[in-house]
């Protein structure tokens, strides 16, 4: 059931994600970044309910007396770097096989490190060893984006959490009203993030993915 509804729901976004990724023969593509998409969308608001991150085990403060929670019971997903790294490292994988589907070994090897554009003459030979440099540089900016995905989201949501704790004991006799307007604004921060993750990945595979002009698919 709950893959139908996954399933159903993002129809109307996979031919938006297929444009991006250009590459209809990775059918699964579109469907995976929807799903990523409105998996991180429910997560990102289910830590916006009240009770989660604030009811656990901790401390009273004798200074102010604010109890402060030490061992939340419930927290937000995605302010756990453990979730993020996890789905960034997924995609990751996908990025890798969707690659090798669309291209080949060799074609993989030819976008990384070929040669762009035609070369002759003397010039040749410097712009291979160029371009190899260049595929080596692409191959760690390559490793470092799940890194960044997951540090982007994970940033951004823990910040939030911090930032709704803040206002809340700002003023404590308050701590119920101060906190209501940024509360619209981490609901409009978790559509935010949900879309550019998933954008993101859309924008890396297609990066991964496309065929250079003039190239043909090397299996």
């Amino acid at each position: 059931m709950t893959f139908a509804v996954v399933s159903t729901t993002s129809r109307p976004s996979s031919r938006f994600n297929c444009a991006i990724v250009r590459s209809c023969s990775i059918a699964l593509a579109s469907r995976a970044l929807a799903t990523i998409f409105i998996f991180i969308l429910f997560t990102n608001w289910a830590g916006l309910i009240p009770g989660v991150g604030t009811i656990g085990w901790g401390h009273r403060d004798p200074t102010t007396g604010i109890f402060h929670v030490d061992r939340p019971l419930l927290r937000g997903a995605n302010a756990d770097l453990n979730m993020t790294f996890a789905m960034a490292a997924v995609f990751f994988v996908l990025w890798i096989f969707w690659a090798f589907q669309a291209q080949g070994a060799g074609g993989v090897i030819l976008h990384l490190f070929g040669p762009k554009g035609e070369t002759s003459g003397f010039m040749k030979i410097p712009l291979i060893i160029i371009f190899f440099l260049v595929g080596l540089l692409e191959v760690v900016s390559i490793l470092f984006r799940p890194i960044s995905l997951s540090f982007r989201l994970f940033g951004n949501i823990y910040a939030g959490e911090n930032m709704l704790e803040s206002m809340a004991n700002l003023v404590p006799s308050l701590s119920w009203l101060i906190p209501v307007p940024f509360y619209f604004m981490e609901v409009l921060v978790g559509l935010v993030q949900a879309l550019v993750f998933m954008l993101l990945t859309a924008v890396f595979t297609l990066l991964i993915a496309q065929h250079e002009p003039g190239h043909e698919r090397h299996h």
